[in-house]
């Protein structure tokens, strides 16, 4: 059986200090990952009305449309959400912001079942950590763009 089709935008959302903003997912039948804020569109709902949506609800933050550049990243992965797998087409959208208060009182019921922390991360931290990460390559993918590596985007980051 084809696995149904998940649209969801991500937000890299990265403070001055250079630190991306990630939540933890736990569930029972994998091991615990740390990911980017964001989920799935609604219908006819674009992936930029998407992220804004989700990161209000997921973070409290408000992000005006008109500043949101292109997409740096795409994922195109399987994923097990309440025993269904789903094949999960992201894009990734970088948000540049002060020091903000993150408010997770927005969550879902099953967002706020799964997710069970946030934290800042430096970068470096993440490339040295023995966590999990979505994408897998998250520290080393975060610290090219933040050099200002010049690939066409959006990069394909893969699992």
């Amino acid at each position: 059986m084809t696995p149904a089709i998940r649209r969801a935008a991500r937000a890299l959302i990265i403070d001055s200090g250079e630190r991306v903003l990630l939540f933890r997912g736990v569930l029972a039948d994998r091991e615990p990952w740390w990911f980017a804020p964001g989920g799935g569109l609604e219908s006819d709902e674009t992936y930029e009305a998407a992220l804004v949506r989700e990161v209000r609800e997921e973070t409290g933050l408000r992000i005006d449309p008109a500043d949101l550049a292109a997409p740096v990243w795409t994922r195109d992965t399987l994923f097990t959400w309440q025993g269904e797998v789903e094949r999960h087409l992201e894009r990734f959208f970088v948000i540049r912001v002060g020091r903000p208060a993150v408010d997770t009182t927005g969550f879902e019921p099953g967002e706020a079942a799964m997710i069970r922390e946030y934290r800042w991360w430096c970068i470096d931290d993440i490339r040295d950590s023995s966590e999990r990460f979505a994408p897998s390559r998250m520290g080393t993918m975060l610290a090219s763009m933040l050099l200002g590596a010049t690939a066409s985007l959006p990069l394909e980051v893969g699992e």
